[in-house]
């Protein structure tokens, strides 16, 4: 039995009309018009089947062996498996199969044998886009989505002729940067068609994304292994070598050189074992056997540089195409899919990092780009035709809440500006007793000496007593250890020195870590949360050695809500928290990264507060089936929660806020099939008839919604960002549901993006306002920073909880299998349940 009697999407209840009004530019271009009538929409397949970067090439054949059926016909085609026209095909039949022979690219005169395919039209139906009227007229509520599609389709189609497509976004090699590990830049655009308030839009933004370099496979080789071929290599590579190079060439798509000017195309299916000197294989339909290395000499005049090198196992293994490394490029136009290493990582946010009146320009010259007569026969076909100038929307800026520290502080509270404040006069709104703690530094005392320790120590003690967290008297022990250590042990060892000095276990171990590399600390986090239940604080070395305040100050804002205090409060600013017993919690899906086996499990976080001031949090986390986003075990996740508050606050939630992050809008239906169902059998599975009453906000960050001031002297910060608070609630958002834009930080660096809210379901009865401020002043209650931060903080602490959970699980790591000791089921008819951590430790926010 259904326990929502209403699926549809709460209605918007009003528009914002407090906060100081502000005018803006968006890069939300209007489309003045769009087709009427009927839009024929049709199923492709090609068979055998192929890549979708391939899909388009067929298409084009198809097209042009077709004039007579396509006649005063331009289909657009979405590059997998949807067709449109204006016009009905004249199929003889609604399923209609076209057989095409493609000869190879360098094949002109098609001597050559051709590859078959079968290409296949079927009729799937008419899209009326009258409704796409009728919902812009207001006479119906729900968008059509289908007409969405088509109008997509239309115009993304003559720039995927002319820009390698990645997704949504256009890329050409011409805005361009090297990168470290042979990869380079690209700068792009990103289009999309959205639906606003009475108008469709084209939303443009810039884009950019990370392209294999073009160039010799050789090059690629000597980076990926490390090694230049000339001066280090002499001899076949090693296996482990040889398994490094496959993992990175495998499935490139490659050009040779050594035929003249005839450039074959291939693909890497893996790298020979053995070298081409060495490598024999069969001259024809005979028996005859040559090595690679004699056949190039001997066909081609070409003796071979690094013969001891081994070759790539082109296209299918069992055709046996076997081509030296040093006579191949990569092509161009391959995106990289693996993950970004830290020095890449930050040279693309150095290469993406542009002001807001740059990136808007870039965006302008993006959308003339499109309307370029050369580019327009395709929307000229279908009667579409968009402006070119930028949206203007109205919007507000909410005032910034005040942030009240403990009472016997110099400054008890403090009025944020521009979204930042610091820690100067002021005393953590609630510190627990410290008694005992402990040092480990994962390094010699050559390279980090006692004494360098103990003045980081001092200097932390000092900014902590400030603050009015004073710290165990005495010098903590400090304990040497080796990184390659057994960590249990180490840690072990730790406690039991504090101990002794103090007569008490530990409340937290400071480990000093050598470097950045994740595989220690995740070892740390792994022993210390999940067996020996003692809180630990990761100190990077060269922070110990250059001791800092600043450093320091953030340091102590993670210690003290380690061991249980709370930073800072906002009063009756949360009077939604406040009145009654109110939980707000955050949910996330961290999926497995790029470059690692698709298979391992993704991680399920449900945080929650617990207390009336939304300075302490508990976490629930499970896995789940990989890169599946719904969370499945909701409803469990959530009874721990709400017997987790009861065990806190002595009562039960009344009402309930949950912002839910990382869903798309195609999921919505999804979500509240499975997620707030679930949540509403967890209410009646604690206590028959309990029902407290749910708001349930999906925060999206992964949008290219950009607002731009058009008086920057008053409604733009430093940065020239628009300014914290920053609300928009109409044009561009839905004519009818509970949506709004929120930009609730500073911008820092870059054109700042706001967050994106969407109300899947309110028992609540918020309207705009008093979700919008509630929502912006939970922004400052982050106990990471001194600062308000771009989405609320149960979200970020549900981020970090799972990237937590990530240390539990030795699989994310290419180290160790996807093990954990501490994986129990604490409901036997949960399949993903996951509980880490020891128990007591639960209590704290041991994720900080």
């Amino acid at each position: 039995m259904s326990l929502i009697t209403n699926p549809s999407l709460p209605r918007r209840p009003d528009y914002l009309k407090s906060g100081r009004p502000v005018s803006l530019e968006t890069n939300f271009f209007v489309v003045r018009h769009i087709p009427d009538g009927i839009i024929y929409q049709y199923d492709v397949s090609i068979t055998p089947e192929i890549p979708s970067s391939k899909c388009r090439d067929i298409f084009k054949i198809w097209e042009s062996e077709n004039r007579n059926l396509l006649k005063n016909i331009l289909p657009v085609y979405d590059g997998r498996s949807t067709l449109y026209t204006k016009t009905k095909l004249n199929l003889e039949k609604d399923v209609e199969n076209f057989d095409l022979k493609i000869y190879k690219e360098n094949d002109k005169e098609k001597k050559g044998r051709p590859q078959n395919f079968v290409f296949t039209i079927k009729k799937v139906g008419e899209i009326d886009m009258n409704r796409l009227h009728n919902f812009l007229n207001g006479k119906v509520n729900n968008c059509p989505d289908e007409t969405i599609m088509a109008l997509d389709v239309i115009l993304r189609n003559q720039p995927a002729l002319v820009f390698t497509s990645v997704g949504r976004c256009f890329f050409k090699r011409e805005d361009i940067q090297a990168a470290y590990g042979g990869i380079e830049f690209w700068r792009g655009y990103y289009q999309s068609v959205r639906p606003g308030n009475g108008k469709i839009f084209i939303n443009m933004d810039t884009a950019a994304t990370a392209f294999y370099e073009p160039k010799k496979v050789i090059d690629l080789l000597a980076k990926v292994i490390g090694r230049d071929i000339d001066r280090d290599i002499r001899g076949p590579l090693s296996p482990n070598d040889l398994k490094k190079a496959e993992r990175e060439l495998k499935n490139l798509r490659i050009v040779t050189r050594h035929t003249g000017g005839k450039r074959r195309k291939y693909k890497i299916s893996g790298l020979t074992t053995v070298p081409a000197d060495e490598l024999k294989f069969n001259i024809g339909k005979t028996d005859k056997e040559e090595t690679v290395y004699n056949y190039f000499q001997t066909r081609y005049n070409m003796r071979l540089q690094y013969p001891y090198l081994p070759c790539i196992i082109a296209d299918n293994p069992k055709k046996h195409i076997y081509i030296p490394i040093e006579v191949c490029e990569i092509s161009e136009g391959q995106k990289y899919n693996k993950k970004l290493n830290d020095k890449q990582t930050s040279d693309m946010i150095k290469f993406t990092c542009q002001p807001p009146n740059r990136r808007a320009d870039a965006i302008r010259k993006g959308i003339k780009s499109l309307s370029e007569p050369e580019n327009m026969d395709y929307n000229n076909h279908y009667g579409i035709d968009f402006d070119t100038r930028m949206t203007t929307v109205e919007g507000h800026v909410l005032p910034e809440p005040r942030v009240y520290y403990n009472q016997r502080a110099g400054e008890k509270s403090i009025r944020p500006n521009g979204g930042k404040w610091n820690l100067k006069e002021k005393v953590f709104a609630r510190c627990n007793e410290f008694s005992s703690w402990s040092v480990v530094a994962f390094l010699p005392s050559f390279r980090l000496n006692q004494n360098t320790i103990l003045d980081f120590i001092n200097m932390l003690s000092g900014v902590c007593d400030k603050e009015g967290m004073p710290v165990p008297r005495g010098d903590p022990p400090i304990l040497y250890a080796n990184p390659n250590g057994n960590i249990k042990n180490i840690l072990s060892q730790s406690y039991q020195d504090a101990y002794h000095c103090y007569k008490r276990p530990p409340q937290l171990i400071i480990c000093i870590l050598p470097d950045t590399k994740a595989a220690l600390y995740n070892s740390i986090k792994r022993v210390s949360d999940t067996e020996l239940g003692v809180p630990t604080q990761c100190v990077q070395s060269n922070k110990v050695m250059k001791r800092n305040v600043m450093y320091c100050a953030n340091v102590s804002l993670k210690m003290n809500v380690k061991l249980g205090g709370i930073n800072s409060y906002l009063g009756d600013q949360l009077k939604f928290v406040t009145e009654k017993p109110t939980m707000v919690l955050g949910a996330d899906v961290t999926h497995p990264p790029p470059g690692v086996d698709p298979n391992r499990s993704s991680i399920v976080s449900l945080v929650g507060s617990m207390d009336a001031q939304c300075g302490r949090y508990s976490a629930s986390l499970r896995t789940q089936q990989a890169k599946l986003e719904i969370i499945q075990d909701i409803r469990n996740m959530m009874k721990e929660l709400l017997i987790e508050f009861y065990k806190s606050t002595g009562a039960k939630p009344e009402r309930i806020l949950l912002y839910r992050d990382g869903i798309s809008e195609g999921q919505f239906s999804e979500a509240i099939r499975v997620e707030i169902q679930n949540i509403f059998r967890a209410f009646e599975e604690i206590e028959p008839g309990y029902r407290p009453k749910l708001t349930y906000v999906v925060v999206q960050k992964r949008h290219h919604a950009k607002f731009f001031p058009r008086n920057p002297r008053e409604d733009a910060d430093r940065s020239g960002n628009i300014l914290p608070g920053t609300v928009i609630d109409t044009v561009i958002t839905h004519p009818t549901n509970f949506n709004f834009y929120l930009c609730s930080h500073a911008g820092l660096q870059g054109t700042s993006k706001p967050s994106h809210y969407y109300v899947l379901y309110d028992d609540n009865n918020f309207n705009s306002e008093s979700l919008q401020s509630l929502t912006y002043n939970l922004c400052y209650l982050y106990c990471r920073a001194t600062a308000s931060v771009s989405i609320p903080p149960p979200v970020y602490y549900a981020h970090l909880a799972a990237a937590r959970a990530r240390c539990y699980l030795n699989g994310w790591d290419d180290s160790a299998s996807e093990t954990s000791s501490t994986v129990h089921n604490p409901d036997p008819s949960a399949n993903y349940s996951l509980a880490p951590v020891v128990p007591h430790l639960r209590k704290f926010m041991y994720f900080m």
